[in-house]
């Protein structure tokens, strides 16, 4: 497997894009919607598909719908070596079958995640041998992460999911700057998560497989 995710980010070694020159653009557009949350043994994975208007087109025009979100603990790609301690991953996948995946890293600070606070509490419900969780409405207007596909920098390549079964060629997009999450959001999902840690190890970066880092930045 030539092309493997998470890999570690060096902005020093990225090829940079302004967006200003069009190959860089992203379209994100988030619409509220029902969740379903699923317990996955490592795993929390919500079901989500937003409403009619929610869609993700890359600049070669394709278009993708989301499929579902999940986290991480700590983040599974990092910064030049540096872990953030959470990390969400928006699943999106293309009519033929194609996925792309919007990355999001969390950091902790004082205040708490108003994205986190609209389902947290009901992790705990989630019963790997039980009956799955719908919580209405799910919003991600408070990530700000459709706005960061032209107001902030991200970073792309192309590589694989981070689950098995690993698949390949999946369109990575790496919100740069990290949202914020209290220290009591982080350690509630740590301790219902089981080991505490669902990150894959990083994987090598492959160059000779077409596995290209770019910063678009704004």
């Amino acid at each position: 497997m030539a092309q493997q995710s998470p890999i570690d980010i060096d902005p020093r070694a990225v090829k940079e894009i302004i967006m200003d020159d069009y190959s860089g653009h992203i379209d994100l557009t988030l619409g509220a919607g029902p969740g379903r949350f699923e317990h996955g043994y490592t795993n929390f994975k919500v079901n989500w598909s937003g409403d009619a208007t929610t869609v993700l087109k890359l600049r070669d025009g394709r278009e993708f719908r989301p499929i579902q979100f999940h986290f991480h603990a700590p983040s599974e790609h990092t910064l030049q070596g540096h872990h953030f301690p959470f990390c969400m991953h928006l699943v999106h996948k293309s009519t033929d079958g194609k996925i792309a995946v919007v990355g999001v890293f969390f950091q902790v600070g004082d205040d708490e995640s108003p994205f986190l606070k609209q389902f947290w509490n009901v992790l705990p419900d989630l019963d790997p041998h039980g009956v799955d969780v719908t919580v209405d409405n799910i919003s991600f207007d408070d990530l700000y992460i459709a706005s960061a596909m032209t107001d902030e920098a991200f970073y792309r390549y192309q590589g694989s999911l981070t689950t098995p079964p690993y698949t390949e060629h999946v369109e990575w997009i790496l919100v740069k700057d990290p949202r914020t999450m209290s220290k009591a959001q982080l350690q509630h999902f740590i301790d219902i998560l089981p080991g505490g840690s669902n990150a894959r190890e990083l994987q090598p970066i492959q160059d000779a497989a077409g596995q290209l880092l770019f910063c678009c930045d704004a």
